[in-house]
């Protein structure tokens, strides 16, 4: 069984960060994440997914069949997950994971191909497949990345409180030796 550590808040309000973080890497246009205030972060991250569902919905005829379903899909697991991390914290790995998602990958992905002129969309590359077929895959991808991350998020939590009531069982029930 895996347990994880959560984070606690330091003494200054700004969470603690685990010894091992050396930080995520951001591409070089994307703006620095702050680090420490995470109801900011939760607000960001849902503004960003918000804008990025109203462009895939306002350019879903640019996109390939399926894009704009996947993208909702995402949406699907990804906002209820942030409400989730809002209301009961997150380890540095699972804000890395969706700010990852919502802020480089989702938006690199859907910037990739509308960069496109259209005529290419549909054309081949050197991988035998269309840049519309790569961007079905990776929003697929994206997909599982977010169940993971999901999974990763209420395993753990489930876990923290079989825990507790272990403990809780052990030390207030009475064994037949009293």
């Amino acid at each position: 069984m895996i347990f994880r550590r959560r984070s606690g808040p330091a003494q200054d309000g700004t969470r603690r960060s685990d010894p091992g973080d050396t930080g995520g890497s951001h591409s070089a246009a994307a703006e620095p994440w702050p680090h420490g205030d995470v109801p900011a972060q939760i607000q960001r991250l849902r503004a960003e997914l918000a804008a990025l569902v109203t462009r895939v919905n306002a350019d879903g005829g640019r996109l390939p069949p399926g894009a704009v379903p996947a993208v909702r899909d995402l949406d699907d697991i990804l906002r209820p997950l942030l409400h989730y991390v809002e209301r009961q914290s997150a380890t540095d790995e699972e804000m890395h994971g969706l700010t990852a998602i919502i802020h480089e990958y989702l938006p690199q992905a859907l910037d990739d191909f509308t960069a496109l002129p259209p005529q290419y969309a549909e054309r081949p590359g050197v991988t035998g497949t269309t840049p519309a077929d790569d961007l079905v895959r990776q929003l697929q991808l994206l997909d599982e990345g977010a169940n993971d991350l999901q999974d990763l998020v209420y395993t753990g939590d489930a876990a923290q409180l079989a825990i507790q009531a272990r403990f809780l069982d052990a030390k207030f029930r009475r064994s037949d030796l009293d």
